[in-house]
């Protein structure tokens, strides 16, 4: 099916709420047909990964067939070892799905889910969008990720300064974009979005897990997702990524 926005959003009100804190929560992003969509792909037909980063510069990653071989006791070592870590340092551990990797590597067909949704994004529609929205008319491109946390999942406090999405990446990260598909979630299951002043704030934004939701921000900005509760009875769905400027090449389909 094809993906959509809600036409019935109104961008002009919504880009003057951006322009004033530099990020925003906007509610049925999409046609709900759209979100419901991509919700079902996402818990039915979608192959997890699970990552969390070391002590070096590269995140351990398991494949899906490598966490189908993981008993219970080697998944549990897993958390208690990126647990015992996340208390002093920089940690995060979730599941995620590497839409752009698998496309590029001929992984997923035109007719997934995944590769409409990656179009979606970087087509002129939603990318004009974008650029009405936060007034940056260089945005060029997304590059989205699925995402899934469960309980004991993660994401410690950061600022989204690693402007590379891979080696021989030109392009820079201007702003980051959440896409929530999560239904009837509770403030008492953790996986909030939280917004910090400082690394040492002692209050923060919080923002809760929803459903045909779009958070946008610009980065950097300290955030951090918080732990999902061990009494969550689901995971927190989304697909998040950067609306990102690269230079020296443009859009022609936007006026570029």
């Amino acid at each position: 099916m094809n993906i959509e926005l809600n036409p019935n959003l109104d961008v002009s009100a919504l880009a003057e709420q951006f322009a004033s804190s530099k990020r925003l929560r906007i509610e049925s992003l999409l046609t709900t047909d759209s979100a419901e969509f991509i919700l079902e792909n996402l818990k039915n037909n979608t192959a997890w990964h699970l990552v969390h980063a070391t002590d070096g510069q590269a995140p351990e990653v398991y494949r899906p067939e490598q966490l189908e071989s993981l008993g219970s006791q080697q998944l549990q070592d897993i958390y208690a070892k990126v647990h015992g870590a996340a208390s002093s340092g920089y940690q995060f551990v979730y599941k995620f799905f590497p839409i752009i990797d698998a496309i590029q590597s001929n992984q997923l067909p035109p007719s997934s889910m995944m590769y409409q949704l990656a179009a979606f994004l970087n087509g002129t529609e939603f990318l004009r969008f974008a650029r009405d929205l936060t007034a940056a008319n260089t945005l060029v491109k997304v590059d989205p990720q699925a995402s899934l946390y469960e309980a004991g999942h993660f994401l410690n406090i950061h600022d989204d300064t690693n402007d590379k999405r891979s080696k021989g990446d030109g392009s820079i990260r201007r702003f980051a974009i959440v896409l929530g598909f999560t239904k009837n979630w509770s403030p008492n299951w953790g996986g909030q979005t939280m917004f910090f002043d400082s690394p040492h704030s002692d209050r923060a934004e919080s923002w809760n897990p929803g459903f045909n939701t779009l958070s946008i921000f610009q980065v950097p900005v300290l955030h951090s997702v918080s732990c999902v509760a061990p009494f969550a009875p689901k995971g927190r769905y989304s697909v998040t990524g950067w609306l990102r400027d690269h230079p020296g090449k443009s859009r022609p389909d936007l006026g570029d």
